[in-house]
């Protein structure tokens, strides 16, 4: 069988969409030897063609619906391929091939007061649409699933749920290591709250920010440390709830290989969002030996279920209590640890993407 992959979203740095493509994408050549793969991306990679699995680049202005529906469409007619991989959301508004639709999430139709009116309006039509139109939709949890059959009434027998993983890298960092850490980024001697992800509104960093400024005086060497691009929530200015707020250190980004140590070097990992496909950054500071603080709903109440402190709304002394939970009580904190390290194994690319081969393996079969 040929199989064509939409891999828009792979790149060098890739995250997100394109981590969890990435992470399928090298295991399945190897587990259906019968099959040949054609990768579609719009960057030169250089790192997925091998014997069955041949990268074509394929670059083209402007966004991502103008790519899929122009270059890559060419493209996936000039090839014929038996079974297409739509790893971002959407098929093609053409396509007659069979398909297997990877669903993240839906919050821009659950939720399209959190997106400007046409995108929503415009995406609400196209996601409706390919979910009707795909052969299988792949999710990455029953929230999502039941998202789907909320609002779509999508028959719950062509989806199914593969569960995401962790990588290997995502280990505690040595001790010498978090040492060195703390202290070129002056956080020696600190109890350090930190976030990871890109800063919506949804993930309520001002009032994260508020519940640690309440927590201070109980705790006077507690620091904030954010990372992620701000999307309109931190602002500029005296307005900013960075302003005169000293004990936060916030970053846009990091590179890939520090988050194990950053990570490791969190006393507390707060992450206060309403909304999550599945949560990729709690999950991460598991891995590393550091235990989360959660809003109890969306994926991440059933993901993280016993592997977290939850709060029932992002109520500043709701998590203030969540918080100093988290950095006191020592029994509390080894049991979170404890309970991760024996589900670790549930939390696996390799299976996942073994999963994954076998539903293509029933398609096939079809």
């Amino acid at each position: 069988m040929k199989i064509a992959l939409d891999g828009y979203e792979l790149g060098k740095d890739a995250k997100g969409v394109g981590r969890v493509i990435h992470n399928l994408l090298l295991r399945l050549p190897d587990l259906l030897p019968e099959d040949d793969f054609l990768i579609y991306t719009k960057e030169d990679i250089g790192r997925y063609s091998r014997s069955r699995a041949e990268e074509h680049i394929i670059p083209g202005r402007g966004g991502y619906l103008r790519w899929q529906n122009g270059p890559l469409r060419k493209a996936l007619k000039r090839a014929g391929p038996d079974l297409l991989i739509a790893s971002n959301y959407m098929l093609p508004l053409s396509c007659p091939w069979k398909s297997i639709l990877i669903e993240h999430d839906i919050s821009v139709i659950s939720h399209p007061e959190w997106y400007p009116r046409r995108y929503a309006l415009t995406r609400r039509y196209l996601v409706g649409r390919s979910l009707e139109r795909a052969d299988l939709v792949v999710v990455s949890s029953a929230f999502v699933e039941n998202e789907i059959v909320r609002l779509f009434g999508i028959d719950r027998n062509k989806i199914k749920l593969i569960g995401y993983g962790v990588e290997e890298t995502f280990r505690r960092a040595p001790e010498d290591e978090v040492r060195r850490w703390r202290e070129r980024k002056g956080l020696a001697g600190k109890k350090v709250i930190g976030f990871l992800g890109s800063i919506f509104k949804r993930r309520h960093v001002p009032e994260l920010i508020r519940a640690v400024e309440l927590l201070r005086p109980e705790f006077p060497e507690a620091v904030l440390y954010l990372v992620g691009e701000d999307f309109g929530v931190l602002g500029g200015g005296e307005a900013s709830p960075l302003s005169g707020r000293e004990w936060i250190r916030w970053e846009p980004e990091l590179p890939e290989e520090e988050l194990p140590v950053f990570y490791s070097s969190l006393d507390a990992f707060a992450y206060l969002s309403e909304y999550e496909g599945f949560g990729f950054p709690p999950l991460e500071a598991l891995a590393c030996g550091t235990p989360p603080v959660l809003l109890d709903g969306s994926s991440l109440a059933e993901v993280f279920s016993g592997l977290a402190v939850m709060v029932k709304a992002p109520d500043e002394k709701e998590v203030v209590a969540a918080l100093r939970t988290a950095l006191t009580e020592e029994k509390t904190r080894a049991g979170i640890l404890a309970r991760f390290e024996q589900r670790r194994p549930q939390f696996s690319w390799p299976e996942a993407a073994r999963e994954l081969a076998r539903l293509i393996g029933e398609m096939r079969d079809r």
